[in-house]
């Protein structure tokens, strides 16, 4: 039997939200990293992929504006949904209290959603 494999173009690198939640749709896929977003409808209007998972909403950071705008310039439907849940881990070294930290280095939106500079 001939199984065939979809190339799912994501925003990010191997290990990224957006990997987790192509391979949650498609277990199966193989993901393409791409820099932007921009690039990621690209590859998927030249039929370079199969599909793309993009971020449309995010719980605390609201809508994705940005690609909303994308869509209706590209002319792409969307044609699924994928929910995923984010768990975020501050990491330090063995022994390490969080009263000594003084810097914490994140994404904006994570050091938003959980205040990790509020010590």
């Amino acid at each position: 039997m001939l199984e065939i494999v979809l190339n799912i173009i994501i925003k990010g690198v191997p290990g990224a939200y957006s990997e987790a939640a192509a391979l949650k749709a498609y277990p199966d896929c193989e993901t393409v990293p791409c820099e932007d977003f921009e690039s990621v409808f690209g590859a998927v209007e030249l039929w370079l992929v199969d599909k793309a998972i993009i971020q449309i909403e995010n719980s605390v950071g609201g809508s994705v504006h940005t690609n909303y705008d994308l869509i209706l310039r590209h002319r792409l439907h969307i044609v699924g949904e994928v929910q995923l849940i984010v768990d975020h881990c501050l990491l330090g070294l063995p022994g390490v209290q969080k009263e000594d930290l003084k810097c914490v280095l994140s994404h904006p939106k994570v050091r938003v959603t959980h205040r990790l500079c509020d010590f």
